[in-house]
C-alpha cells in the first residue's frame, strides 16, 4: 500500500481534520449544565443505553481498540482529567467513553462540533463541553469543568487541540489546558493512542495506554504545577508512542 503524505509547517497550530465546517460562535444563551429533570432523563437513556454500547462496539469491530495498563485507575475516588494525543475524529472522542464503564466522560469540544446544525443537542448529551466563545462562558466552562470532575466523572482534554489523523508521534503541547488539575488538585491521567498493524487490512489498529495517576504539589505554585503536570503527561505519551505506535498509515513531512 503506498502511503499519504501530509505536509506540514507548524506542529502547534496546523490542522488536518477536514471537516469544512464553518464554525459558529456558541450561542449566547448556552447551558453548560442542565437541571432540568427530563433533559436527564433523556441524556442518561441516550448516553448509557444507546451511544456507550454503541461506541464500545464501534471502536472493536473498526479499530480492534483496546486498552493496556487500565490496572492504574483501580482504587481512584472521585472524578480525573484524562489528557489525550488527538489523532482521530470520532475515535479520540469515543475511547474515554468505554474506559470506565461507571465514570460518565465529559470530552472538552473544539467549536466544530456544536457548528453542525441537527446533531448540537446530541453532543451536549452525550457530555461535551465545548470551549467558550465569550467571557461570561470562560466562566461556566470553568465551573462545569470543576463540577463534573467533582461529580466523579472523567473530563477529557486533548491538549494538542489540533486532529492529526494517525500521527503517530506526539506534537509539542502547552500547559495552559493544566490549570484545572493545578488548582483542584484532582487526579490527571495520559491516555496514547498508538496504531499498530493488523493481521488483515490497511487501517492500523488503535491500543490505548493509560499512564498516571499524576496530582498537583501542594508546595508548588498553580504556575509551576501546570508546567509539572504538562510534563509528566507529555513524558508519558511522547514514551508510549515511540516505543508503541508501531505502524504509519499516514506519513507527516514537514515542508522546508
Amino acid at each position: 500500500m503506498k502511503r499519504k503524505t501530509i505536509y506540514y509547517k507548524d506542529e502547534l497550530n496546523d490542522d488536518f481534520a477536514g471537516m469544512n465546517i464553518k464554525l459558529s460562535p456558541l450561542r449566547e444563551n448556552y447551558r453548560y449544565v442542565h437541571t432540568n429533570i427530563i433533559w436527564k432523563v433523556i441524556e442518561f437513556f441516550v448516553y448509557r443505553l444507546i451511544a456507550q454500547p454503541l461506541v464500545t462496539l464501534y471502536m472493536k469491530f473498526i479499530f480492534l481498540q483496546n486498552y493496556r495498563n487500565r490496572k492504574v485507575l483501580k482504587g481512584l475516588k472521585g472524578g480525573a482529567y484524562l489528557y489525550s494525543n488527538h489523532t482521530n475524529t470520532l475515535s479520540d472522542v469515543f475511547i474515554p467513553y468505554s474506559l470506565h464503564y461507571l465514570k460518565k466522560n465529559y470530552p472538552v469540544a473544539g467549536p466544530a462540533l456544536m457548528s453542525i446544525r441537527g446533531i448540537n443537542t446530541l453532543v451536549e448529551m452525550l457530555g461535551a463541553i465545548p470551549l467558550a466563545t465569550n467571557f461570561k462562558q470562560v466562566g461556566q466552562m470553568r465551573d462545569c469543568i470543576f463540577l463534573r470532575v467533582k461529580q466523579g466523572s472523567f473530563v477529557t482534554i486533548y491538549p494538542e487541540a489540533h486532529i492529526w489523523p494517525y500521527y503517530t508521534k506526539i506534537r509539542p503541547f502547552k500547559d495552559s489546558s493544566f490549570h484545572f488539575p493545578a488548582e483542584d488538585g484532582a487526579a490527571v491521567y495520559a491516555l496514547t493512542n498508538c496504531y499498530k498493524k493488523r493481521l488483515f487490512g490497511s487501517r492500523p489498529r488503535i491500543v490505548t495506554y493509560i499512564d498516571g495517576p499524576f496530582y498537583a504539589d501542594s508546595s508548588l505554585s498553580r504556575k509551576e504545577n501546570m508546567q509539572m503536570l504538562r510534563n509528566k503527561c507529555y513524558e508519558a505519551m511522547k514514551a508510549r508512542a515511540e516505543k508503541h505506535s508501531t505502524y504509519e498509515y499516514i506519513h507527516y513531512e514537514k515542508e522546508q
